[in-house]
Order: structure tokens, then sequence, then C-alpha cells
């Protein structure tokens, strides 16, 4: 059965709406599974995330808000005034098309009902488009879906393709309304999804194949991992008591993870946001066929601009660049040029290394890898000695990088997961990643430069964003004009001075002090938050999450430490 009907997801989409408790959504979302066809699930669970394309594919449906207008009024046959209208009065260019097909001019004389694999697959044909003709060729397949649906199904057609479907449906829902509905045990689908980045995936295969198809799930070559994420403590003495002695200590650099995958002479590398950056980063490929001995494997490293004049490390808004980039990669190869640092190894020769204890792999690294100036091993020593460790981490600061990792040396590698294995040292008090979710127009010589920047922090359960607090000193001019200039085509919804943005850009804060409050939906507010640094290797779903803001708070109230 491939017809299973659009209307009933949306039936479905407009019952989560209409509730923020998690335990119901759960419990909605899984008696909804229970009637999907097998050959539908991954389209349903693929539009239910609104996330049409995998993680790593680097592909985006690219239709801006004014296309969608265009293709509303081609379906339609409703002025482009009028849709407007409907727009600016509700703020949601979603319902703007629900009202637009249901007052629209046009009779469709021969309407065929829209079934999920009819959108999902028209969208993922949006977004492939490319070159001469492509946007006249997306308003054409956008219109051609809104001629068909009905005034609800439009509505959330245009959410989809906007990216603000608004029904709170994060990665912890899916994954416990699947547990249910499949019978299977959550921390099965956890690591599968762990394994696959794609639960979309793992949910045909809970289906098809239950509890014995997640266990037979494993790593493939090309397909990046979700990478293991370390937590942040507050000294060298504080990294000892989580991670045990001794340990092993390495430089923190500043740039880019990057996940390595050799599959014989075809290379793939990835950021901890799964962005497929191959093409980018040519001379690391070169490398790693030079340098890497072993025919299968996937490596761990930094990827670090550097001045090499200097022996330096270079900022990390240097490399972004390189990371954005999509065209004259060579020349931007030569004006920043890059050194790779390598600290682990989690697959080699056809086999998960997730099970092994970092020291044996770290022994397997040292066997598969020769050395070169631009592609070698992570700064490392093995101690137990706070004194030694102590000159190791100011050694690191001298020469310009982060700070320290600490890495227990029995732990074995746990994708996705921030835990006691692995911690950060850096010297200043820790900072947030944020995305940015509203703004207010300046006043005199700002006037036309956005200003008072809402940051939100995520609730990882609903995937949404909670307001923290406001930015708006200590900025440069060109701080000023730069975030103007990327948030301005982002802009979903003007209210006077204010303006709400579509959570896309995320960036590093300081603050001064970290305070509980009513006035924000987090119910925390950062005082004095400063811009570090705009983090274009995190994506909105990579922001600080609520619970680590309020184990801040604890740490800062009364020395609570992460475990």
């Amino acid at each position: 059965m491939g017809d299973f009907p659009y209307k009933k997801l949306v039936e479905l989409y407009s019952r989560l709406e209409k509730t923020t408790k998690k335990i119901l959504m759960t419990n909605l979302i899984s008696h909804f599974l229970s009637e999907v066809p097998p050959d539908s699930l991954e389209e349903v669970i693929r539009l239910l995330s609104g996330q049409i394309f995998r993680e790593w594919e680097e592909k985006e449906l690219g239709v801006a808000e004014k296309l969608v207008l265009r293709a509303i009024n081609v379906a339609t046959g409703v002025p482009k005034e009028k849709i407007e209208e409907y727009w600016k009065k509700f703020g949601d260019l979603g319902e703007a098309a629900r009202l637009a097909v249901q007052n629209k001019k046009q009779v469709t004389l021969f309407r065929i009902p829209l079934t999920v694999k009819k959108v999902y697959q028209t969208l993922r044909k949006i977004g492939e488009l490319e070159g001469e003709g492509s946007i006249d060729k997306k308003i054409t397949l956008v219109a051609e879906l809104l001629t068909n649906a009905e005034p609800e199904e439009a509505k959330y057609i245009v959410r989809t393709i906007l990216d603000e479907l608004r029904i709170g449906v994060g990665e912890g829902i899916i994954r416990d309304a699947l547990s249910r509905t499949f019978r299977v045990d959550p921390k099965l689908l956890e690591r599968a999804y762990y394994l696959t980045s794609d639960f979309a995936y793992v949910a045909k295969i809970a289906a098809k194949e239950g509890e014995t198809g997640l266990k037979k799930i494993k790593m493939e070559l090309g397909r990046p991992i979700k990478v293991m994420l370390a937590q942040a403590v507050k000294d060298i003495e504080e990294g000892f008591r989580v991670v045990g002695s001794p340990c092993a200590i390495e430089y923190k650099y500043d740039g880019a993870r990057m996940q390595i995958h050799k599959k014989g002479n075809k290379i793939f590398l990835f950021t901890r946001r799964l962005t497929d950056v191959t093409k980018q980063f040519p001379e690391v490929v070169e490398y790693v066929k030079k340098y890497v001995k072993a025919e299968n494997c996937i490596l761990e490293g930094e990827t670090v601009a550097w001045d090499y004049e200097n022996d330096r490390p270079r900022p990390f808004q240097v490399l972004s660049r390189r990371i954005q980039r999509k065209y004259d990669i060579y020349e931007m190869m030569r004006e920043i040029p890059t050194k790779t640092f390598l600290f682990d190894i989690v697959y080699l020769g056809g086999k998960s290394l997730l099970d092994t204890i970092y020291k044996e792999r770290y022994g397997k690294l040292l066997e598969v890898v020769e050395e070169g100036e631009e592609f070698t091993f992570a700064k490392r020593i093995v101690t137990s000695d706070r004194e030694e460790a102590m000159e190791f981490y100011n050694k690191a600061l001298k020469e310009g990088h982060e700070g320290v990792m600490m890495k227990n040396l029995n732990a074995i590698y746990q994708p996705g997961e921030r835990v006691g294995h692995m911690v950060k040292v850096k010297p200043v008090r820790e900072t947030l990643d944020v995305v940015i979710i509203g703004a207010e127009w300046g006043e005199g010589r700002r006037a036309n430069w956005l200003s008072s920047f809402i940051l939100a922090v995520r609730d990882p359960y609903t995937n949404q964003f909670l307001p923290i607090g406001k930015m708006g000193t200590g900025l440069t001019d060109e701080e000023f004009r730069e975030l103007t200039e990327r948030l301005k085509p982002l802009i979903i919804k003007e209210e006077g001075k204010r303006v709400w943005i579509r959570p896309k850009i995320v960036i590093e804060v300081g603050y001064q002090e970290l305070q509980k409050s009513p006035k924000y939906e987090s119910g925390f507010a950062l005082r004095f938050p400063r811009l570090i640094r705009f983090r274009d290797d995190k994506g909105p779903e990579e922001v600080d999450t609520i619970e680590r803001v309020r184990k801040l708070w604890e740490m800062e109230r009364g020395g609570v430490e992460q475990q």
C-alpha cells in the first residue's frame, strides 16, 4: 500500500498543535503509527519530524516565503495582495495558504487526493532542483501540491516547506512513540538512531523486524554516526574526579570536529552536525589517502585553520568560511590552509570499535595512521599528576588553543551522549550556544539594523525553543551589521518594531550571571549576554538544552557536579 492519505497525517498535526503535554503527544503519535502501513512509515516519520532530507544530505528545499506566496497565487487564483493580507493578519503563511485554498477562484476539476508518498516525493524533488529555471519549476511543484490540497492540508504543506511545523515533536517523543507502537526497548531505538542518524530508517526496521532487527543495525561507511559529546567541568581537579585517574589529557582545538570515513579510495568527511564537507576540504581527503594505511575505517579528529608561518591556530570564525563555501574551493584552500589533529578511531576493517575501551582504540589509531605535518595526532599526555596536568593545560592555552580534553582510559565510545567519560576544561566561565528567535529594529543611527536579539535554548523532548534573554549591548557596528544581514532573510513575522525570526542562526554567548526568571518561557534569564562568536558548525537542533541551563544554575548556586 503506497496510498496512505496525507489528510490523516494532517489530522495528527492538528491534534499535536493543540497540546504541549509530552505523554499525550507520545500517545497520539503511537496510536497513529499503528495505523500506518510499513511502506509509508519512512515518509510519515520524515514529514512528522519536518526533515525531508537526511541530516547529512547537503540539500534543503530552498523555497523562500515570496516563492511560496507566488505558488499559492498560481494554485488558487487569489490575488497576491489578499494572500499577503492573510499573512500579515495571522503571521503565518500556512494559515494564509489555508484561507486562500478555502476561497480559491478556480475550481479544480480533477483533484487527486494527496498521499504521504506524493507529498514527500514532491518535496524531495523540489530540494533537488538546481540551476537555470529551477525557481519556476519549484513554484510549479509547490502549486501542484496546493492545487490538490484541501485547506488544512495546504496549511501544513506550506509550514513544512518553510520549516515551521510548530507541532513540538522532538527526537525523544518520536523515540518513545516508536517504542510503544512496536513494543521495542527505547534504548535500542536510541542506539540504532545514533548509529544511523536517521529515525525514519530505524522506524522501518522496528516495524518489520522488531528488536532483532534493531540489534543487527551496524555502522556503515559513508553514513555518519552521532559523535560522543563532552561535559564541561570548571577545572583540572574536577576533571580528574569525573573521568578518573590516570587519564588521557589532550589539547582542545578550536576547529571543526571531523568524522573521517575511508572506504578504499573513497573518502567522506562529516562535521559534528553530520554535514558532508568532503568537497570543502579536498586537502584533507588527500591527506587521508596519503597517511591512513587502513583500507576501511572511521577516524575522529579536529580540522583547524592553521597559520603555518607562525605555527599557530587561527580562530574558528576563519575556518567557518571554508565550511560554508560551495565554490572556488581551491582558492579558499590556499587562503585558509588547515591542519587536522586525530584523537580517536571507532571502526576498523569492517568491525565496530564502539565497545572497545579508549586506550585500546587509541593504540589502533596509532597503528593505522602515519603522521604528516598537516595530518597528525592531537597533543596528548597520560597522567595522574595534577601539576603535570596543569602544566600541560597552561601550555595548550599559551599555544593558542581553547583548553584541554580529559578522557577515561577504560571507557567505551557512546555515540550521541554527553557522558562522564570525556570532559572539557576551558579557562572562561561556561558559555552557552543559543539560537536567535526574535529581535527589534534599532533607533537613531541604527534604525536600519536589528538589535535587542531574543535568545533561546532548546527543550530536547519537544524540540521547541525557549527564550532565555535578550542581547543588545556590547556589540560593535560590524556585529550589528552582520547579524542584520544574516537574520533579515529569516524574518517570519513583524509586529511594529518587533520581528520574529526562523530559528537558524546559532551563536555562542558569554554572560555575567544566570538567574531564575518568570519573565522568560525557559524560567531563566541571562544577565548581560554578549556575543562571543557565530557557531556556523552547529544547527538549531544542537543549541544548549534547558537541562544544561538548569545544571549550570545549580552549579553556580551550590557546586553540583555534572555526572
